[in-house]
């Protein structure tokens, strides 16, 4: 026991003796300690940003805090600056990344052969919350909103005016009447 002791003394002198030799060691030890400093506040910061990330990109909460969980994990070993502006961008794009593996994983789970169709069974991924749209979903919104932009530009402006009383929440017979146009043109 005490030759263990003896030793653990040992040792913390030949630290001490290299720090002293080497001064870079230590400044190079303080750097990363400075650079863990920063990234914990710029997470702690952001966490409601990064938090969103991952839940946009996960099948369910638990998934999200996993994939957040691990980013985490990933800033503390690699944090490429201390730049807290860099280290946000670097963070979402690291718990995207995160959020979209612990998906895969999920899915490769929920599709194994536990989870093959039987007579009367439930679908399992049905029964997954989702709390935000998946990428299909906004995908299909842009190109809805694509649409509605093209079709509002090939109109005359007339009937935009039209439109858009009717999207005040005016009658047909009150548009006609604030415009001067028949019903029918309206």
């Amino acid at each position: 026991m005490c030759d263990e002791s003896n030793q653990a003394a040992g040792g913390v002198e030949a630290v001490e003796s290299i720090s002293a030799e080497r001064p870079e060691a230590r400044l190079g030890s303080s750097e990363a300690a400075a650079r863990k400093r920063v990234a914990v506040e710029t997470y702690a910061r952001n966490e409601a940003t990064l938090r969103r990330a991952a839940h946009r990109y996960s099948l369910c909460a638990d998934d999200a805090d996993d994939a957040l969980q691990r980013g985490l994990e990933i800033l503390l070993r690699k944090a490429p600056s201390d730049d807290p502006r860099a280290l946000v961008k670097w963070m979402q794009t690291v718990v995207k990344h995160e959020a979209l593996a612990v998906r895969r994983e999920r899915e490769r789970i929920l599709a194994g052969p536990a989870a093959s169709p039987r007579a009367g069974a439930e679908d399992w991924t049905a029964l997954l919350p989702a709390t935000s749209d998946g990428p299909p979903e906004r995908a299909e919104r842009r190109e809805a909103v694509a649409r509605s932009r093209e079709a509002l530009q090939a109109l005359k402006p007339q009937e935009l005016r039209a439109l858009t009383l009717l999207a005040e929440g005016y009658s047909y017979a009150e548009i006609g009447e604030i415009t001067g146009y028949s019903r029918t043109k309206v």
